[in-house]
């Protein structure tokens, strides 16, 4: 038997910069069927996507309990850093709910970044930004 993806809604993970031409990045979206799409946002627009695939069923287990661990983080009480100037920003959408985290222009590596938040929400939301990125190959 088919494992059942355990997305309920779509979950859109944003990786963004301000600059000159607007929030620039990649958005990443996971569809409820575990359905990946990989696109670039330009200012406003979000460009048609570069890659596709779908997630394996170890993935859909890590993911699983990634979003259980983001679930039970208190994410809404958490905007990160003070807003800077030409903020990067780590944006998660799920289940009707968002939150963002906001870092230093640039703000490094998801990894590094993710091991100097530690287990708090923000080091939530990276892990689960982190290996989004990395089960996409995005």
């Amino acid at each position: 038997m088919a494992q059942e993806c355990p997305i309920s809604s779509l979950l859109t993970l944003k990786d963004t910069q301000d600059g000159v031409a607007g929030e620039t990045g990649m958005v990443w979206t996971i569809a409820p069927d575990c359905s990946f799409k990989i696109a670039r946002q330009v200012g406003f627009k979000t460009l048609d996507p570069h890659k596709d695939g779908h997630l394996t069923p170890e993935q859909q287990v890590r993911l699983k309990g990634l979003l259980d661990r983001v679930a039970s983080a208190d994410l809404a009480d958490q905007p990160g850093a003070e807003p800077q100037v030409n903020a990067r920003r780590i944006t998660l959408t799920y289940g009707g709910k968002e939150a963002v985290l906001s870092l230093a222009p640039g703000g490094g590596d998801l990894g590094s970044l993710r091991a100097v938040a530690g287990n708090g929400p923000a080091g939530a939301l990276l892990e689960l930004a982190d290996t989004v990125k990395s089960m996409t190959d995005g």
